[in-house]
């Protein structure tokens, strides 16, 4: 008994020994399948419950927080990587375990978790409401909130010399802007002072306001384009320009954004100093055109450009324009350093009281330091 006993165990042992031997290379071959799939995420009825996730053309997972899509890159925060920006059209799965707002190019915007898959854009909220990816113009993190709405940039430089010669000269630039869906307001102002032997030879002020509604995701109106300038030295005590306009955004992607603008209106002019007899202030019908071109050169030099002309009567000066062109370095986070040129031109300046002209040209190069918000 012990005999057959100890023969049918060590049949039973070679029989598993051979059961193991085949289906070994199968149980690691799905073993090593399901390793390099990597994270698979849950379905679309278990959003997750600790990060945003999003799926790069690699199949990678990047997992963290959703901070803005705008301009059709996609801003996304990790902690291993910091921010990393993700064209949108390789996003090619996200699923938010944030509250996200999403804005198409046509219609409301709406509010909810969001998952994307497939080309469409699913946000869970009081209703879920489906998009194509190609549809949505911009996502915010949380519930709309008034700060989400603004960025802007203020620049300044500045040179003091003693000696030889004392001379000191500042130039102060501020741009703020508020962008939703549906309009757009820029407010600018850019000032230059210059004294040199204790004596003023620049004094200059420009402060414009832009108020832009889209009609389509390129096309808008302004409804009020408005500009106050002062010039002691081009014989300008005040100048007030107001306008209407239609405009286009040639190009709006992630990196490069040209938009032009044009339409009529008015524009009234108080002289400095005038001849004898001559009225201290003139007023004509305007016609003004705007271009503005920004590009990112890469992740840190952006260059721009700014073209504005001022079509008048002769006694408001005929034609005017102001052209300005920079390039700016980002230095740390949101520092950069910048050079700026600056042309303005009158084609027919005022007469001053002792009969002399201005000169119709004033340009600048300014150098300085810059801070993005």
């Amino acid at each position: 008994m012990r005999s057959n006993f100890r023969g049918s165990a060590m049949s039973s042992a070679f029989r598993l020994s051979l059961i193991l031997v085949f289906l070994g290379p199968p149980l690691t071959t799905v073993k090593a399948e399901e390793e390099a799939a990597g994270w698979l995420p849950p379905s679309p009825a278990e959003m997750p419950t600790e990060f945003d996730w999003v799926q790069l053309p690699s199949g990678e997972w990047l997992g963290g927080e959703i901070v803005v899509l705008y301009e059709d890159t996609l801003e996304f925060d990790s902690d291993e990587m910091g921010i990393t920006k993700i064209d949108w059209e390789d996003v090619i799965e996200l699923r938010s375990v944030q509250v996200l707002e999403v804005r198409p190019r046509v219609g409301e915007s709406v509010t909810g978790k969001v998952l994307i898959k497939d080309g469409k854009v699913t946000v869970m909220g009081d209703q879920t409401v489906a998009f194509d990816q190609v549809e949505i113009l911009s996502v915010t993190a949380g519930v709309p909130k008034e700060i989400n709405f603004w960025s802007g940039e203020v620049s300044a430089s500045a040179n003091y010399q003693s000696g030889n010669t004392d001379k000191e000269s500042f130039n102060g630039r501020a741009t703020v802007q508020r962008r939703t869906v549906e309009q757009r307001i820029v407010l600018d102002y850019i000032g230059n002072y210059d004294e040199t032997e204790n004596e003023e030879t620049e004094n200059n002020h420009r402060l414009s306001g832009d108020w832009d509604r889209f009609v389509t995701d390129r096309v808008f109106w302004s409804p009020v384009v408005i500009e106050y300038y002062k010039d002691k030295f081009q014989n300008i005590e005040h100048r007030l320009t107001y306008t209407v306009a239609l405009g286009y955004e040639i190009i709006d992607n992630s990196t490069t954004e040209w938009r032009v603008s044009g339409g009529p209106g008015y524009t009234k002019t108080w002289f400095q100093d005038v001849p004898e007899g001559e009225n201290d202030s003139q007023g004509s019908p305007a016609f003004q055109a705007k271009t503005r071109f920004d590009h990112e050169l890469t992740d840190d030099i952006d260059i721009w450009c700014d073209y504005r002309a001022l079509f008048t009567n002769k006694d408001t000066g005929r034609y005017l324009h102001r052209m300005e062109t920079g390039i700016a370095y980002e230095i740390i986070d949101d520092f950069d350093i910048r050079a700026t040129w600056v042309w303005d031109y009158i084609a027919e300046p005022a007469e001053e009281e002792d009969g002399k002209k201005p000169d119709e040209s004033d340009t600048q190069l300014f150098f300085g330091i810059g801070y993005t918000f």
